[in-house]
């Protein structure tokens, strides 16, 4: 039907075909969060390394953002205990993309792991030097559908809430100095059996 503009270079035929396949992708990026937080699957806790997980994870990070420092400490030894690999995981994925999201210039993003004392908690923690989060946003922070991006659905943050709280953990935000935030994961502590 349109022979003379299928044969242009950045035609506007292509950009429109371009702009439909981005729509299409950013659709289904969205179906699949919105999926995800509709069927939350059960925990499957099972002996596992915290620390490993967190390296492998801040690895893929450290070579798709070169200007972004990204460190990964383990403040006390912390022994294989129990919990879900892959919703943890995907805890950390989510934290770490909104970390990214707020340093478009750059910046540091830390992940810290330790063994409380008493050995009846685990904390993870993840700190960025962005720009940080307000007193009120802080407050709806963990809500479905709240979201500060442009493009953001609300539901990763509401995602790590969910299986922290399958986890019976707890997660809390709080500033970082001089600036940013820093997100605490805190894991009960169950040792292999």
């Amino acid at each position: 039907r349109y022979p003379d503009i299928l044969e242009e270079s950045n035609s506007v035929f292509d950009q429109c075909t371009n702009t439909i396949i981005t729509q299409v992708d950013e659709l289904k990026r969205l179906v699949s969060e919105f999926s995800q937080f509709a069927r939350m699957p059960k925990v499957q806790k099972a002996p596992a390394n915290l620390i490993m997980l967190a390296k492998d994870t801040l690895f893929l990070y450290q070579e798709a953002h070169k200007n972004i420092t990204f460190n990964c400490y383990e403040k006390t030894p912390v022994p294989v205990f129990s919990f879900d690999y892959e919703q943890i995981k995907r805890s950390l994925i989510n934290l770490l993309d909104n970390a990214v999201a707020v340093l478009p210039s750059g910046g540091t993003i830390d992940v810290e792991i330790s063994l409380d004392p008493e050995l009846e908690n685990v904390f993870l923690k993840v700190s960025d030097n962005g720009p940080g989060i307000s007193k009120e946003n802080k407050q709806k922070l963990f809500e479905p559908y709240f979201s500060t991006k442009k493009t953001g659905t609300g539901l990763g943050l509401a995602i790590v809430s969910t299986i922290i709280s399958d986890h019976n953990g707890y997660i809390r935000v709080q500033d970082n100095t001089p600036s940013g935030s820093i997100f605490i994961i805190e894991l009960p502590f169950l040792p292999q059996e």
